[in-house]
């Protein structure tokens, strides 16, 4: 009897454990293929908008001609090749739960995704020196500015995200010594990741090189940006109000305090959109890279730092990936662009060949002999050439001037540092 009931159980046991097998096999297969379709759209996503912007800028040639649209091809092509040449592996990886690419090609992916992400953030970086550059000394921007110019500094940008890349990871220096001869197997022979445990010179120097220097330049020149904005937007207010009240045959307009107000709230939410945006995709993943070197792997002891898991650290990896989906929608999302992308996409039925005022953050539209209307721009329009070109917004203040000539007599324009 006992061996009866025993047998029984035993069966009884057998199926318990076979049902549960099966419940977290299912559970396991749906976990894989949500991840596998949410990494899929993003892959898709980052390829089909930096096409596009790569596309657009080849076809149309109002859009060639801009010197400031060099940078922009140059961060869609970055991030086109964090899609093409990073993303995809990682995405099959998850998937599987294993690297199965071998460790030969592990180091070279290691060092395209360094150079390509590092790409990606110095292209940021340089497009908010050369929008500062150019509405702090616009005048010596037009004459310094050349295409020239605009390739020197892609070059580097492009030749310091290959040095810190492929020589370092060639000669094994990004590896920590202590895990130099320990690569990870199944029981297949094949390398269970391909996530290097990083040597802490190499993760705290790459760091400063990919993020934290890059970042610190865009805090400082978005925040220069904003105030010259704000200044500009007020004097040209001021002009507006001016004109508006010397006008005895037109009620005077609302130019009012408050209206300045919403203009510089709309600058400064393009600005929050654009660093906001940047910080939170990489500044998780950058956080991590500088703590995980110091920290033990396995259980910590007293005076130890626990290691971050492995999961957590592959979804902020993802996290600053997902950077390069979004900025061709931060970046080349402007009025041109958009008729651009229209027009190869087959929704738009009219031309794109036309040059607009859409680059400017405050523009000057003549609607009479004496009347005018200053339009700053609409919120989607989003950084930076789309948004913050106020290099002519000099031009937009003497136009001001000329027309409120003959009823003010003269309102001198703003000087030419102004700016500074």
């Amino acid at each position: 009897m006992d061996g009866i009931y025993s047998s029984a159980g035993g069966d009884g046991q057998d199926v318990t454990n076979d049902t549960s097998w099966a419940e977290e096999s299912n559970s396991k297969l749906s976990s894989r293929v949500v991840t596998a379709t949410l990494l899929l759209l993003l892959i898709l996503s980052t390829l089909l908008g930096n096409t596009l912007v790569c596309v657009a800028v080849a076809k149309f040639r109002h859009l060639r001609s801009k010197v400031t649209n060099s940078f922009v091809v140059s961060l869609a092509v970055s991030d086109l090749l964090v899609a093409v040449l990073v993303m995809p592996w990682r995405a099959a990886t998850d998937v599987l739960g294993f690297w199965p690419f071998g460790g030969a090609f592990c180091d070279v992916w290691v060092a395209f995704d360094i150079m390509c992400s590092t790409a990606s953030i110095l292209n940021l970086c340089i497009i908010s020196l050369e929008r500062y550059w150019a509405i702090c000394s616009p005048f010596r921007y037009e004459r310094r500015m050349t295409r020239r110019g605009a390739f020197v500094m892609i070059g580097g940008a492009w030749l310091l995200s290959l040095l810190i890349s492929f020589v370092p990871v060639q000669l094994q220096w990004h590896k920590d010594r202590g895990t130099l001869k320990q690569p990870g197997f199944n029981a297949s022979g094949e390398e269970e990741s391909c996530a290097p445990r990083l040597s802490r010179p190499y993760a705290i120097s790459s760091s400063l090189i990919s993020f934290y220097i890059p970042v610190a330049i865009m805090l400082v020149t978005y925040t220069r940006i904003f105030r010259i904005a704000r200044r500009q937007i007020r004097r040209i207010s001021s002009l507006e109000r001016a004109l508006g009240h010397a006008q005895s045959c037109h009620s005077p307009r609302e130019a009012s305090p408050k209206s300045s107000f919403k203009k510089e709230t709309k600058v400064l939410k393009t600005l929050s959109v654009i660093m906001g945006v940047f910080v939170c995709c990489w500044l998780p993943f950058f956080v991590l890279n500088c703590v995980v070197p110091f920290c033990e792997p396995g259980l910590h002891g007293p005076g130890e730092l626990p290691c971050v898991g492995q999961g957590v650290f592959n979804t902020f990896v993802w996290f600053g990936w997902a950077n390069s989906s979004l900025n061709p929608i931060i970046y080349a999302f402007n009025a041109e662009f958009r008729r651009a992308f229209a027009a190869l996409l087959g929704c738009a039925g009219s031309a794109v060949e036309t040059l607009t005022l859409s680059n400017e953050l405050v523009s000057y539209h003549h609607d009479t002999a004496f009347q005018g209307e200053l339009v700053t721009l609409s919120y989607p329009q989003l950084l930076p050439h789309a948004v913050l070109g106020v290099e002519d917004t000099e031009g937009s203040s003497e136009k001001v001037s000329r027309v409120s000539s003959p009823s003010l007599g003269k309102v001198p324009p703003p000087a030419s540092n102004a700016f500074h």
